[in-house]
C-alpha cells in the first residue's frame, strides 16, 4: 500500500480540488490524477467524482475517508519523530538550468540556508533538461528547476518565461514597438545551442529565417555577444537576457507572446525525503514572492 495516495486522497477531499491537493504535495496534476486512479483500481471502487467545480465524495468515498484521514494522522505523527517538522541536518540536490542559477539560485539558497542552516545544499547547473534526465536516473539530483521536460516526471508548473527578438543598436527594427514573424523574414538568426526549444525553431521556419551556422556548443552569453557585434539577430528568454545585463542589444517582445514555462520537478514514483519536501515547498514560496509572471496555484 503507498501511504502518499491515501495522503493525496484526503487532501483532495478536504480542498474539494485535486489540482490544489497536488500542488500542496508537489505532484503534477497528471500525476495526482493516476494516483487516484491506481488508488480507485487497486480498491476496486470509485473514490471521488470529478466535475468541473472540483471533485466530491462518492459513497464509496465517504465511508473510506475517516479511516485514510486516521491513516494519513498516524503517518504525520511518524514524519514527525522521525524529524522532518524539525530538521536539523540533511542534504537536498538540485539541478537548475543555467538561468534559473544565475537568476535566482543565489538568493534562493541564501534565504534557505537562513531558515534551516544544518541542510546541506548541492547544486548542479546544466544547458538543458537532458542532462538532468540523466542526473536523474543516476541519483545525482533530487529535483529539479527546468524549462523542459519529457512529461514523466512530477511537474509543478512556476513562471511562464517569455522569449524576446534582441536586436543589434543600429537595426531598422529596433524602430518596431513589437515584432511579429513577417518582419523577421530574411533576418539571420543566432541560436545558441541550448536554445534551439521547439518554439524558436517553429518561428524561424514560419518567418523564413536564414539560421548562422556553428558547429559545436554557442552559449547564450556568445550568441548575445554576436548579436552586439552586427552578425544577427536572436531569440531568447527573459531569465536568459536577465542573467547577462542588457548592454549592447535592443529587446522587443514578440508579437503574439511565446513562453517558455519554468517548472519544479521531482523524480516519478520515487518517495520524497523530508528535506525535498520542504526545499520544494520553500521554492514555490520563494517564487511567488520574487519571481515576475507567476503561475503557480
Amino acid at each position: 500500500m503507498d501511504v502518499n495516495k491515501y495522503i493525496l486522497f484526503v487532501k483532495a477531499a478536504e480542498t474539494g480540488n485535486l489540482s490544489k491537493a497536488a500542488a500542496q504535495l508537489s505532484y503534477s496534476q497528471t500525476a495526482a490524477s493516476h494516483m487516484i486512479s491506481s488508488m480507485e483500481e487497486e480498491l476496486g471502487i470509485k473514490l471521488l467524482y470529478r466535475g468541473r467545480n472540483g471533485v466530491s465524495l462518492t459513497e464509496e468515498g465517504e465511508r473510506i475517508y475517516p479511516v485514510a484521514k486516521e491513516l494519513t494522522e498516524k503517518e504525520e505523527i511518524i514524519r514527525q519523530l522521525a524529524g522532518e517538522e524539525n530538521i536539523q541536518h540533511g542534504k537536498i540536490r538540485i539541478g537548475v538550468i543555467t538561468s534559473v542559477a544565475v537568476r535566482w539560485m543565489p538568493q534562493m539558497i541564501i534565504e534557505f540556508r537562513k531558515k534551516y542552516p544544518q541542510v546541506d545544499v548541492f547544486l548542479n547547473d546544466a544547458i538543458n533538461y537532458e542532462i538532468m534526465k540523466d542526473w536523474f536516473s543516476k541519483d545525482v539530483i533530487d529535483c529539479a528547476i527546468s524549462a523542459e521536460s519529457n512529461k514523466k516526471e512530477n511537474e509543478i508548473p512556476l513562471v511562464k518565461d517569455p522569449y524576446y527578438v534582441i536586436l543589434p543598436k543600429d537595426h531598422p527594427l529596433c524602430d518596431c514597438e513589437t515584432i511579429t514573424l513577417p518582419h523577421l523574414k530574411g533576418e539571420t538568426f543566432i541560436i545558441p545551442s541550448e536554445g534551439t526549444s521547439y518554439s524558436v525553431g517553429k518561428m524561424l521556419r514560419q518567418a523564413k529565417g536564414n539560421l548562422m551556422e556553428h558547429s559545436g556548443f554557442l552559449s547564450d552569453q556568445a550568441a548575445i555577444s554576436m548579436v552586439c557585434g552586427g552578425c544577427g539577430i536572436s531569440i531568447l528568454p527573459k531569465l536568459v537576457l536577465d542573467s547577462y545585463g542588457s548592454g549592447g542589444y535592443v529587446s522587443k517582445a514578440l508579437d503574439p507572446e511565446v513562453y517558455r514555462i519554468i517548472y519544479f520537478i521531482v523524480p516519478s514514483g520515487k518517495t520524497l525525503r523530508p528535506t525535498v519536501r520542504i526545499f520544494s515547498a520553500f521554492a514555490r514560496e520563494w517564487v511567488k514572492e520574487n519571481a515576475e509572471n507567476v503561475i503557480i496555484n
